[in-house]
């Protein structure tokens, strides 16, 4: 009796660790798709204007700072869409998305000054997080 009770309460034990696990791994899955979901269900055209409205209205952008960071950013989302929806298995799409954003942050440090930079920096963390969130 004692056999079957500890083998039964070690099952239950295995058992909802298990259930724990997959039930994590489901809920980073679903958070990694619904990010996924929100970009792609936005045009490249229609982040890249969010993007440059949020950035004219936090640094004071001149109109001539707008524009140039305003074709970066249509830029960006187009290849950033192009990207995520590669199958290509020969790229590391982590690396490239990296690669991608330090690309784009060289292009606006040759428009942006010292301050908005830095200012853009802390802003657009935040930005992001809320962003996935829409």
């Amino acid at each position: 009796m004692k056999k079957i009770a500890l083998v039964l309460t070690v099952l239950a034990v295995t058992s909802l660790t298990a259930c724990s696990k997959y039930k994590n791994a489901t809920y980073e899955d679903q958070k990694r798709q619904n990010f996924a979901n929100t970009i792609n269900s936005t045009s490249p055209t229609l982040r890249a204007s969010i993007i440059t409205e949020k950035m004219v209205e936090e640094l004071s952008l001149t109109e001539v700072q707008k524009n140039k960071v305003a074709f970066i950013n249509e830029d960006f989302s187009t290849r950033y869409n192009i990207l995520a929806a590669s199958n290509n298995p020969k790229i590391n799409k982590r690396d490239e998305f990296i690669k991608l954003t330090r690309e784009k942050d060289g292009e606006l440090k040759k428009i942006l000054n010292n301050s908005q930079i830095t200012k853009w920096h802390t802003i657009s963390e935040l930005f992001w997080e809320e962003f996935r969130i829409i």
